[in-house]
């Protein structure tokens, strides 16, 4: 569980340089608002090869795909740090960002099948705090970036220095029980993409992937753009921006627990529906604050309750991904689900790149966006996804019937 969670570390610390690296960016190459946000939704190509190697996930195992993009963020990173210009370090990123959702991903689908089913949610929770961890290291390196060698650069730098761990993580990684099993069982060699829009999975993959198209829209264009904000249009220091984020967001992740709480005790889909609309909410009036003294007395707090619902409804979300679904197909479809969300990525750096040139800015740009894409997802949600709260996950994911009232 440990190297688990510090592989989690990671992962979540490299997905948090693109967002923290931006104002650099954008200051170093010339960008505005439009072609910082045109460039980002090139980069989220990276989840074709995403999709392929969760598929490859269930397919070889969970190990195999894990030392595989544990070895070569390092590689990715370091590019990422001498890239000239904008479109080698776009070129990159997008092998990277492969790289990097395939590792998040297996990640999840790991967790969930060696916990217990009665641990399940708390293991999500985990998973979350460590993300914190991640994210905390890169916001600290980003107070300090004026300072670093090279710059922002230097967050890729290190992003670099876990290779020296790849041979300890090779040898103490090993497969889940459950993929095991169903090797054993011939579920692994007689599966297929095509199985997950077919029979007793259709209605919910159709469902869920429609939904990961449009809500992260919303999710992503307002918690992308935070940091580039206040550093960029309300022109504060680095480092207060950064204390924005550790103040508001270190004590906003009480939100795993309580999310996991949540989904035990309330459900799954409750936790998730609640949980991400406060985090939309929040996040849109994040910039709306005006600047000046008095800012960081709004900023804080939003970001608090962003940070904190994000938390909660994360938990859930991940849960429900990986137990609806049978264990030939869970990365599958956490790998097509990231599809989904690169076209939502996409979507929402290309329509925020013309939304900003035309409405005078990224605040009504991100307000107005949001408000298009997230109500309707929210409502297909609710219609299309089944609670899953005290299945086992053989019985929420179909391979067993659940048992009797």
């Amino acid at each position: 569980m440990y190297l688990l969670l510090g592989l989690a570390v990671y992962g979540f610390y490299v997905q948090s340089l693109g967002g923290l690296s931006q104002p650099y960016m954008a200051r170093e190459f010339g960008l505005d608002d439009t072609g910082i946000t045109f460039i980002n939704g090139w980069m989220s190509l990276g989840a074709f090869g995403t999709a392929l190697l969760t598929r490859l996930a269930d397919r070889r195992g969970r190990r195999g795909i894990l030392v595989f993009c544990f070895a070569l963020l390092p590689v990715f990173a370091l590019a990422s740090a001498v890239a000239p210009g904008v479109a080698s370090f776009t070129a990159v990123q997008i092998g990277f960002i492969a790289l990097r959702g395939a590792l998040l991903a297996a990640l999840v689908v790991v967790m969930t099948e060696r916990a217990s089913d009665a641990r399940r949610a708390a293991g999500q929770a985990w998973f979350g705090m460590a993300g914190a961890a991640g994210g905390g290291l890169a916001l600290g390196l980003a107070a300090s970036a004026d300072h670093l060698p090279g710059g922002w650069r230097a967050f890729w730098v290190v992003a670099a220095l876990p290779a020296l761990a790849i041979v300890p993580v090779r040898r103490a990684l090993t497969e889940t029980d459950r993929f095991a099993r169903a090797v054993e069982r011939g579920q692994v060699a007689s599966s297929r993409s095509a199985d997950l829009f077919r029979g007793a999975w259709r209605r919910r993959s159709i469902g869920l992937l429609a939904v990961a198209a449009l809500r992260p829209i919303a999710l992503i264009a307002v918690s992308t753009w935070p940091f580039y904000h206040m550093v960029r249009t309300l022109a504060l220091p680095p480092p207060v921006a950064s204390l924005v984020y550790l103040v508001g967001g270190g004590i906003g992740q009480i939100g795993n627990p309580l999310g996991a709480r949540l989904a035990n005790r309330w459900g799954r889909r409750p936790t998730a529906a609640l949980g991400s609309a406060l985090a939309v909410a929040s996040g849109v009036a994040f910039y709306w604050v005006p600047p000046g003294k008095a800012a960081l007395a709004g900023l804080i707090p939003l970001m608090l309750v962003n940070q904190g619902a994000t938390a909660a409804f994360s938990v859930a979300d991940r849960l429900i991904g990986t137990e609806l679904f049978p264990t030939a197909l869970r990365a599958t479809f956490t790998g097509v689900a990231s599809l989904m969300l690169a076209g939502a990525a996409m979507a929402a750096s290309f329509g925020l790149s013309l939304l900003s040139a035309r409405l005078g800015g990224l605040a009504p740009a991100i307000t107005w966006l949001s408000l298009a894409t997230f109500v309707p997802a929210t409502v297909l949600f609710l219609w299309i996804v089944p609670e899953t709260r005290g299945l086992t996950l053989e019985q929420a994911s179909l391979e067993e019937e659940p048992a009797a009232p």
